[in-house]
């Protein structure tokens, strides 16, 4: 079995433990706020490169923290999530963390001739 690592964003009005898969959604998710607020859960996995059982996983643990809520299904789209209001301003809020925990993960952003520095 695959260990997951857990990462932590505490703050006054949640401490969110989140995984890979979830700060992988919640980084695309706050760089298309506020225009976009309602996604589907494929679109999303499809953006965020993983499978739609992953995404629909992860999803439902972002429901947990309060940070989205289901939406109404699309008959197009299938299941549908949108941005709860405290859910995108912590995000908002939150989104060097987010995003610098994305960029830590994403060993795609690397060249294998790049040297780490600690």
């Amino acid at each position: 079995m695959e260990s997951n690592t857990i990462f932590t964003i505490d703050t006054p009005e949640l401490t969110a433990k989140l995984d890979k898969s979830e700060i992988s959604i919640l980084n695309y998710i706050e760089g298309w706020l506020p225009a976009l607020t309602t996604w589907s859960v494929k679109e999303l996995s499809y953006k965020c490169n993983m499978f739609t059982s992953q995404a629909t996983s992860s999803v439902d643990m972002l429901i947990l923290h309060g940070l989205i809520e289901n939406a109404p299904d699309d008959h197009m789209m299938g299941r549908m999530i949108s941005v709860t209001d405290d859910g995108a301003k912590w995000m908002r809020e939150n989104a060097d963390k987010i995003r610098g925990i994305n960029y830590m993960n994403d060993t795609d952003l690397f060249d294998v001739s790049e040297i780490a520095e600690a």
